[in-house]
């Protein structure tokens, strides 16, 4: 039999000498990063709370950071890491804090995994409190709300805020914070189009088949009853004139923000 070959210690010396410098020059780029935030803070003449907030940019850039990725690290190991960067130099920009709910463990592993270790996180009680805090605070505040939590039509309390991206953007199996997720802010500084619309539809009839009548064109995010009939939330491509009919005019179909379209990420 064969002996273990047994390690060169200068070869190990010279490559434990690569991850060093290697790190060293990570870190040296993210402080030159503070730098760049720091004069364009000063570019813009202001810090106010919550105008740093781009879920756009950012999806851009996730989607960039996927296509060049290679090797065996884990995308969402990359993603996590890149993410923490992200919220952490957000809030040196305009401080915010995020407000999750549903099962503690889960909610609280999404709201870490996109918004970092840096950004406060409390816990609320239900999504209906989640957006009441978000509509009744300042602009430095995010909200998430785990898509089936609950069976109110929290969406319909949506005014002055607005769903502004959806979570887990890359969308791949076996992945961690895997929990599918909206979130949800005040009026942002700089808004874009999103790709995907969301609407609060309201009728005062029986529930009829959304999924079936949007088909392949919009999903049904949630759905409930109501005293006044049934509400539901949904997402499409479909522009609001589009979508009102494909439904038809017998319902309240009222927009309510959107996000970028989640990125699909074959496994392997």
């Amino acid at each position: 039999m064969d002996e273990p070959q047994k390690a060169d210690p200068s070869r190990l010396v010279e490559l434990r000498a690569k991850i060093d410098a290697i790190d060293e020059s990570v870190h040296r780029l993210l402080m030159q990063r503070a730098v760049v935030i720091d004069e364009l803070i000063a570019v813009k003449g202001t810090a106010r709370n919550g105008a740093a907030f781009r879920p756009g940019r950012e999806a851009d850039m996730m989607r960039r950071l996927a296509a060049r990725h290679s090797g065996h690290l884990p995308l969402t190991a990359i993603e996590h890491l890149w993410r923490e960067i992200i919220s952490t130099f957000t809030a040196l920009q305009a401080p915010f804090e995020v407000f999750a709910c549903g099962e503690a463990t889960s909610a609280m592993d999404t709201a870490r995994f996109y918004f970092g270790f840096t950004v406060p996180v409390t816990l609320l009680a239900s999504p209906a409190a989640v957006v009441e805090t978000i509509q009744s605070g300042g602009d430095d505040r995010l909200g998430i709300v785990a898509l089936g939590d609950g069976d109110a039509v929290w969406w319909d309390d949506l005014a002055s805020a607005q769903i502004v991206a959806r979570l887990p953007f890359f969308a791949m199996e076996g992945r961690p914070a895997a929990t599918p997720s909206l979130v949800i802010a005040p009026p942002l500084a700089d808004p874009v189009p999103p790709e995907i619309g969301c609407y609060a539809l309201a009728g005062s009839a029986a529930m009829p088949d959304l999924e079936r009548t949007l088909g392949e064109a919009g999903d049904v995010l949630a759905a409930a009853t109501t005293a006044r009939g049934f509400g539901a939330l949904v997402a499409t491509r479909l522009a609001p004139d589009e979508l009102a009919a494909r439904l038809g005019g017998h319902l309240d179909i009222r927009p309510i923000g959107g996000y970028a379209a989640p990125l699909a990420v074959p496994a392997g």
